[in-house]
């Protein structure tokens, strides 16, 4: 399947100071590679590490660390080699390069799913494409295509860290490697500072002390026998301060000061914030209660709070005392997604806060959690957000601590009553961008921006010490501390709210992230095809004709963007044409419509499905009928013996619709039909074998809603967004659930987050828009508002040059507008959509399909009552059907029209043409959606949603919609 960003790297994370260190990669790097980039088991071949140098630069607490890896293709096919690399805790990714020609091409930091989507639309074209990622759960990694035969391909990454803290070691620096090139391998090491010469250890064997130099110490080794083992170098001195320079002219400064002694702090009364999302399910729950323990036993405290919270509220209850405390603890359940909206209004005032959880609410991001107390944050989390812990705790008067296989240190400082570090200010007393990072015992140590003049204030507490700065000679060239601190930063912008922002920041200091991927493409043309921008260390002769090229295309941009408003129009005139014309209803198919040699049948033959549930399934929006209308259509299925929808001019006699012909075959959905009131038992063990993967919360969520558990459907499929390898395809699919069962304000968040970091796809604006719309009905109060912007963006679908892989989708969008346009004018507003493309076109039957994956050619059939088929080779039919443009692509949508309806049954069909060929093993979801009366008053709808696996190729039966005489 096309590896969606490290979903295959949902890794178990053990207690060790590296949290790439997982059972599900045994080496370090590891290395794999599949033939011409098709996905499968079919495809995998040998490929070999030919060599690999690691440099690794120690300056205070902090290390930057180069990798260049080369890689070889010992056989005869082109191959795609698949790089991954477990960083140490905390590391931030700051460079990727790629061999291209005779040059080493530096990565330009894209949105991940447009990164993604440009790298694999270059394998398929059989062009030199890098891409390169870093997921939640701290691995880099890398796709390069391709490794030609008998050739091999050279990778460059960087990244920094920060040391880690122990009490009673100096070993700070950890990297298990296990590798075993077979032109050997060479690593370099350098600590900066005087004092005692740190330890070293090469993985599997003791070097001892280093060497000294004039700028400190240096070790370097090389050879060929295999390394397996921990590379682990000792932390260099730690003077008050040091003064570096970076890249960009920014001074930045290093601090460092002993901790006072500080006395047990006594607190009467303590308030434990306790994540029990998902999220925090993968956290060591016994080290973090081991710890809790012992700090509320050194605090004392006389009353115990215990606030409990994920994306469905908060739990708050107070406790008698520890043990009970840490009983109650024991006994969460871990469900739903990461969510502050339950903690925003502050509690009365405690002493003391702990929290122990992610920092990365996944729902809900907007909310921010209010605290009156001084608020700690611990987290034992591999893929927690320490930066976002560090924010949340300094706004609270406390501190982050990510607990490690050391824990004294952080039990210390929870436990004293001595403050950490406040704030660090310059001569006027103006703060300065600073953050905490880990130190050694008995010290504290921060990192801040270098102000202009010689000294700066630490504050701690109440007090303030002056620290006089080096002179601005002994500033050293390092990177390090400039980009941890922008990435501090990033925090505060999200990955997603401040969207321009937070792509400008981390390009400017390199730092990519699980939202921004470094991509690397072969030319210049291929730059401009793409529309990213190389690189600024592009060289000279490239970025020339890059130049040359790019003016080209944006002055034929500009001249598309120029026409596309004639062209939509055209269409469009055609399309009102359509709709006003008045077609025979008992017109015989114009000629027989085939499809790959399929001819129809002059009957339209029907899968046959099941008899109808007798309760709506989650994927089915039920119109409002009365209890006889109800008895009626039971009795109208069981006598056609399938389940359907039934439409006439008035009203929908049956609404049901037999999903059981495509529903997942499950072992564990079985498992729970057995005993639907067991399911806390059962799915408790059910999570931790099948848990890893998104598509287990939806399925769990859909046997919930199909019980009338609506509230808990919602928790469950919240859940797919905590988990490592939920991406932008994991939270589309979650929207679509949540609007369905009635979370709708959520379902908007996620689909305004995707529309962000999608900007160069038309679909995820107009699933914004419709989700808009169905806000509207709910809303009156807002309406207006959202009815207008969802006009808005689905004129910006229609009037978007997109090119000629969405081409169709301006008719579809204007559609759509124009059946929001009545309401929005009822309520006073007023459409923003040009003049010439307002009509609407309301009809009785329309059928809407989407898809979830890239380059997948998934088509809609729908057989009509006298045996035509509309399809993508007979798109108007006698009767007046008509289908839309064929989306060959991926994604859709597709659309079936049919004004005036003729009585009889419309077989509705979806038929996968092709999968992606570098993702044939890759389920696609097609959401399909059935409406009846479209643009009037009595609107309904009824969808679905069918899981198409690479093997599904040919046509799945959806259902079948059936209209009766007048």
């Amino acid at each position: 399947m096309i590896l969606r960003t490290m979903t295959a790297m949902a890794l178990a994370i053990g207690s060790t100071l590296l949290s790439g260190t997982a059972a599900g990669q045994t080496a370090n790097p590891s290395l794999t590679a599949n033939a011409d980039g098709v996905r499968s088991d079919q495809t995998v071949r040998e490929i070999a590490l030919r060599r690999i140098e690691l440099s690794v630069v120690v300056r205070g607490g902090l290390a930057e660390t180069g990798v260049t890896a080369v890689f070889s293709n010992p056989g005869t096919e082109t191959l795609e080699g698949d790089f991954r690399f477990a960083l140490p805790e905390g590391a931030i990714v700051t460079g990727y390069a790629l061999d291209l020609a005779d040059y080493m091409i530096d990565g330009v930091l894209v949105d991940r799913p447009r990164a993604k989507a440009i790298y694999e639309e270059r394998v398929r074209g059989a062009v030199d494409p890098g891409l390169a990622t870093v997921g939640n759960d701290g691995v880099f990694h890398t796709r390069v295509y391709p490794v030609p035969p008998r050739g091999e391909r050279r990778i460059r990454l960087r990244f920094v860290a920060p040391l880690a803290s122990a009490a009673q070691s100096d070993e700070l620096y950890s990297l298990p490697l296990d590798i075993a090139p077979r032109d050997g391998w060479s690593i370099s090491v350098s600590v900066a500072g005087d004092g005692p010469a740190p330890s070293i250890n090469w993985p599997g064997r003791s070097v001892g002390p280093m060497a000294r130099d004039a700028k400190g110490w240096r070790e370097r080794a090389e050879g060929r026998a295999p390394l397996s083992g921990m590379l682990a170098i000792g932390r260099g001195a730690l003077p008050a301060a040091l003064l570096s320079r970076n890249s960009l002219g920014e001074r930045y400064v290093q601090l460092s000061g002993a901790v006072t002694t500080g006395t047990p702090a006594r607190s009467d009364s303590v308030r434990i914030y306790w994540d029990r999302s998902r999220s925090h399910a993968r956290g060591r729950h016994e080290d973090e209660l081991l710890l809790l323990r012992r700090t509320l036993a050194a605090l004392a405290p006389k009353r115990i709070e215990l606030v409990l919270f994920n994306s469905s509220g908060a739990d708050r209850r107070t406790v008698s005392g520890i043990d009970a405390a840490i009983a109650a603890l024991k006994a969460v359940r871990y469900r739903g997604a990461s969510s502050f909206a339950a903690l925003t209004q502050e509690s009365a005032p405690v002493d003391r806060c702990l929290l122990f959880g992610t920092g990365r609410p996944s729902i809900d991001r907007a909310a921010r959690l209010t605290a009156a107390c001084r608020l700690d944050a611990i987290t034992t989390v591999p893929d927690a957000d320490l930066a976002a812990l560090r924010q949340l705790a300094r706004r609270h008067g406390g501190q982050a601590h990510r607990l490690g296989a050391d824990a004294s240190l952080v039990e210390r400082a929870l436990a004293a009553s001595t403050p950490g570090v406040t704030d660090v200010v310059d001569a006027n007393g103006r703060s300065l961008p600073w953050i905490s990072v880990p130190s050694r015992a008995g010290r504290w140590m921060v990192l801040a921006r270098a102000p202009e003049g010689d000294a700066v204030a630490i504050r701690i507490g109440g007090e303030s010490v002056r620290v006089d700065l080096p002179a601005e000679g002994a500033a050293v060239a390092f990177e390090g501390e400039g980009q941890m601190l922008a990435s501090d930063a990033l925090a505060s912008l999200g990955a997603s709210e401040r969207r321009a922002e937070y792509v400008a920041l981390s390009r400017r200091y390199g730092i990519a992230s699980p939202s921004l991927s470094f991509i690397v493409v072969e030319s210049p043309d291929d730059y401009v095809a793409a529309d990213i921008a190389p690189a600024a260390s592009y060289p000279a002769t490239l970025r020339v004709e890059y130049d040359k090229q790019r003016r080209e295309a944006d002055g034929e941009q500009a001249e598309a963007r120029r026409e596309r408003i004639g062209e939509v129009i055209e269409r469009w005139t055609e399309q009102v044409a359509w709709w006003e014309r008045r077609f025979d209803p008992k017109a015989k198919p114009q000629r027989p419509a085939a499809q790959r040699g399929d001819v129809v049948p002059a009957e339209p033959v029907l899968v046959p499905v099941p008899a109808p549930l007798s309760i709506p399934t989650p994927s089915v929006q039920v119109d409002s009928v009365t209890a006889d209308d109800l008895s009626q259509q039971r009795k109208l299925a069981s006598e056609e013996g399938s389940g359907e929808i039934v439409v006439s001019a008035r009203r929908v006699n049956t609404v049901q619709i037999a999903i059981d012909a495509w529903q997942p075959d499950r072992p564990y959905l079985k498992l729970l039909d057995a005993a639907p009131g067991a399911f806390d038992a059962r799915f408790a063990a059910i999570e931790t074998e099948h848990g890893g993967v998104p598509a287990f919360y939806f399925d769990i969520a859909a046997w919930l809603a199909k019980r009338g558990r609506t509230a808990d459907a919602v928790e469950m499929v919240l859940a797919a967004l905590d988990l490592p390898s939920a991406d932008e395809r994991t939270q589309t699919i979650v929207a679509s659930r949540l609007e369905r069962y009635g979370a709708i304000d959520r379902a908007i968040e996620l689909r305004e987050r995707i529309a962000v970091i999608e900007p160069d796809r038309p679909q995820p604006k107009r699933l914004l828009a419709l989700a808009l719309a169905r806000r509207a009905k709910l809303r009156p109060d807002t309406a207006k508002t959202d009815l207008t912007r969802a006009v808005a963006l689905l004129g910006e679908v229609a009037l978007t040059p997109w090119g000629n892989d969405w081409d169709g989708i301006e008719l579809i969008a204007l559609i759509e507008a124009n059946a929001l346009i009545p309401t929005l004018r009822a309520l006073g507003g007023e459409a923003t959509l040009d003049p010439r493309l307002v009509k609407h076109l309301d009809t009785d039957l329309r059928v809407v399909v989407d898809w979830d994956t890239n380059a997948t050619d998934l088509d809609l059939w729908v057989d009509e009552p006298n045996g035509e088929r509309a399809i993508y080779s007979n798109p108007r039919t006698a009767i007046g059907g008509l289908l839309s443009n064929d989306m060959t692509s991926g994604y859709g949508p597709e659309e079936y029209l049919l004004r005036r309806a003729p009585a009889g049954k419309y077989g509705v069909k979806v038929d996968t043409y092709a999968s992606d060929r570098i993702d044939p093993n890759g389920a696609s979801v097609v959401t399909v959606r059935l409406i009846r009366n479209f643009g009037r008053p009595d609107e309904s709808e009824q969808s679905v949603d069918i899981e198409l696996l690479g093997d599904d190729d040919g046509e799945k039966q959806v259902g079948t919609i059936t209209v009766r005489p007048r």
